[in-house]
């Protein structure tokens, strides 16, 4: 029913992370911004166009002048190059009408040849990207595809192309769609090692964090800077700072802190000239990563520093004053907290990120429940669920959720609690399955491979043999035809006819041994190809962190077809956001282990135990019938409360809300697994609404439903199912 929240992203904002170009967009801190290839001036020989643009940093009003009487004078590709330039220039200095209308001129002009045309492309979306502005995306797209397999011009320049057409996308947002243009571009970049490369390896990393796909946006990210260090650079500012609001993101604030100090100290070492919205991002990801590890002295410090510097550039520090704020309250100073945020929030421009409206929109009504104002908090968290819609941010989503629930159900509006959870359930559903599948796809693809080697090790193996074979048989036939020489010449001594026989038997030992050899190694290949396999299917099919059934087994039995008969229950541990605010996401798997033991203490030989996911967990009791329901769910009550978690200064009571069914539903029909985990799950339900800690069952009605695809409800007032509670 529930994930577990990831890290403190929801409550933490920070200038956003820039994965290329030097921006820090305000998003928050733990998800990643894809970007833009860095741009650099176009760099031809001594021309009057690297002249103007040699002006750009001291005199920027005579390079523009320069480059418009350029490109008014020249014709041809001279005048494309020179609007090119021009463009640039305005990208430069920020001038947003300017370079929009200038973008417009360029689209508008005859297409030149596929290299010029690459250089044009490139620059207006660069431009674009800098700007803001995403209008003219369909008419850029077409022009792009039509290049990325032209080999007139050169994989490079293609490969930077597409990052620059994803990065582009992101701004829509049109996630999945710039996620495939990167991945296009990444077969263009090869093995190759070049920052280029590790700018598009940065600018994938930020989409799939985006996309709430975490652990491969982390290793996305982490290629990146390994790419970075084997070309001899400390790092790069940007990607350690991404790295950082990732580890953020997931709650490894030891990492993410790490990454953030050496963010800070690369930038300022070895890039003094890093412009103050660079400069400004990497202070506030070191804020936020101190803040998030809890150190208040560190968090405090470069909060304030962010600020200073901010407020000294003209930047906006919103994002900061919300973490400041944030700090704050973790230290028990809401009042003071609530303030900050409010003011924030009247501060804010209708231009703003939704993503960082929603932020401040959950900080305040998160600071209302602490304050004990659960009424006044109540508008301010939809309003907040409503933003992260808009900015269509998973994390966001699953990390509100639980809040608001909570909230909803202290002031007794169940019927909207039920919804929000059906919604959370939904969305957590789906982020596991995107998960789950691309898990699966690789691991697939790693035992296509490992057929193949193994195939491979077989043929060699078999070639290896008739060699071997060969080899012998031609010994033998020498030998036979040496001998027979010897004897029929009678020149050939008994001494020498006992040598020839000696080194045939000694040939055909050998042939023997060598066969033998081939054997064991063949013998070998085959242990270790049935070991390979029995470690994948282990991880694809076991929970990493608890050891129990993960979802995917479970999913594989429904798939299966296999009549099903048993009594199928669902467990959600209660409290367990609590547990992880309190006492921090260590204990909180310590609290999944404690659970995951207890349920095997109980279980039975043949039962099933999945970790269906976040604190959510499936029993499958393989022929257990549905009056033995009771007796299994007190059986398992009764194991938590005898087992507490052991924590520093006292222990933690972990107790679940628990629901089930007989599988199938009704007597005489086929199991429906779906509808069996639907209605189980709405047992959990009402076991959390009826106070938690108990169990609610369900057993067919005397009427068999005429569609069973109801909600559980519709089928509880038809007279389809009967609800059974503990007394």
């Amino acid at each position: 029913m529930r994930l577990p929240p990831i890290g403190v992203s929801c409550r933490l904002c920070a200038a956003g992370l820039a994965l290329g170009l030097t921006l820090a967009l305000p998003v928050g801190a733990a998800a990643a911004t894809p970007s833009a290839p860095t741009t650099a001036a176009p760099t031809p020989p001594a021309t009057p166009r690297a002249a103007a643009l040699g002006l750009l940093n001291t005199d920027p009003d005579e390079a523009i002048a320069r480059l418009r009487a350029q490109q008014s004078d020249a014709v041809g590709d001279d005048a494309l190059k020179a609007g090119i330039a021009l463009l640039f220039a305005y990208q430069h200095t920020q001038r947003r009408e300017d370079g929009l209308a200038q973008v417009a001129q360029l689209l508008d002009a005859p297409p030149p040849a596929p290299a010029l045309e690459a250089v044009l492309l490139k620059q207006v979306l660069d431009s674009l990207f800098v700007l803001g502005d995403t209008t003219a995306l369909p008419r850029i797209e077409p022009r792009v595809h039509a290049l990325k397999g032209d080999a007139a011009v050169p994989a490079l320049a293609r490969a930077q192309l597409l990052h620059a057409l994803a990065a582009l996308q992101t701004r829509v947002p049109q996630l999945e769609q710039a996620l495939a243009v990167f991945d296009e571009a990444m077969a263009l970049f090869g093995e190759s090692e070049s920052m280029e490369h590790v700018g598009a390896l940065s600018g994938r990393g930020g989409v799939l964090a985006m996309l709430g796909r975490f652990p491969a946006a982390l290793d996305s990210l982490q290629r990146a800077d390994e790419m970075t260090r084997a070309l001899g650079s400390p790092g790069n500012p940007n990607t350690l700072r991404n790295l950082a609001g990732l580890y953020i993101n997931v709650g490894d604030m030891e990492k993410a802190v790490a990454y953030a100090a050496r963010a800070e100290a690369v930038q300022r070492e070895h890039e003094p000239n890093a412009t103050p919205r660079a400069r400004h991002g990497v202070l506030s990801t070191l804020a936020t990563a101190h803040i998030g590890a809890g150190d208040f002295e560190l968090g405090q410090r470069w909060s304030r520093e962010a600020i200073a510097y901010g407020e000294a550039h003209g930047l906006s520090v919103t994002s900061n004053q919300s973490n400041y704020a944030t700090l704050l309250r973790d230290n028990g100073r809401h009042a003071e907290a609530l303030a900050i945020y409010q003011r924030l929030r009247g501060s804010m421009q209708p231009t703003d990120s939704p993503e960082l409206f929603g932020v401040l929109e959950k900080n305040i009504g998160e600071t209302l429940v602490q304050l004990g104002q659960r009424e006044d908090a109540l508008p301010h968290l939809q309003a907040a669920r409503t933003f992260y819609e808009t900015a269509d941010v998973r994390s966001r989503r699953l990390e509100l959720f639980p809040v608001l629930i909570d909230n909803l159900e202290a002031l007794g509006r169940s019927e909207e609690a039920l919804q929000a959870m059906r919604e959370y359930k939904a969305l957590s559903d789906e982020t596991i399955s995107t998960e789950s599948n691309t898990r699966i796809a690789e691991l697939e693809n790693a035992i296509e491979l490992e057929r193949k080697n193994k195939a491979l090790a077989e043929a060699e193996a078999a070639n290896a043999l008739q060699r071997s074979e060969n080899e012998a048989l031609q010994a033998e036939q020498a030998s036979a035809r040496a001998l027979n020489l010897a004897l029929l010449a009678g020149l050939v001594a008994l001494v020498a006819v006992l040598a020839l026989l000696w080194r045939t038997a000694r040939m055909r030992a050998r042939s023997h041994r060598a066969l033998a050899a081939s054997a064991r190694e063949i013998e070998a290949q085959r242990n270790a190809l049935v070991e390979l396999n029995a470690a994948i299917r282990k991880q694809n099919f076991e929970d990493a962190l608890i050891g129990l059934g993960n979802r995917r087994l479970l999913q594989s039995q429904m798939e299966s077809g296999a009549p099903a008969r048993g009594l199928l229950v669902m467990a959600d541990l209660d409290h367990f956001k609590r547990i992880n605010d309190r006492h921090g996401h260590e204990v909180g798997d310590r609290a999944l282990e404690c659970f995951a033991e207890a349920l095997r203490s109980v279980a039975r030989h043949d039962d099933v135990l999945v970790r269906w996911g976040g604190e959510e967990f499936v029993w499958l009791c393989r022929g257990a019938t549905l009056d033995q329901g009771p007796q299994l769910c007190e059986r398992l009550r009764r194991a938590l409360q005898h087992n507490p978690l052991q924590v520093a200064g006292g222990r933690v009571e972990i107790t679940a809300s628990l629901g089930f069914v007989p599988l199938p539903v009704w007597p005489g029909m086929d199991a429906d697994w779906a509808l069996a985990l639907r209605i189980a799950d709405h047992g959990v339900y009402c076991s959390k609404s009826a106070g938690r800690d108990r169990w609610t069952g369900f057993a067919s009605g005397p009427d068999r439903p005429g569609d069973a695809s109801q909600s559980p409800e519709a089928l509880l007032s038809q007279g389809a199912l009967k609800q059974l509670q503990a007394a």
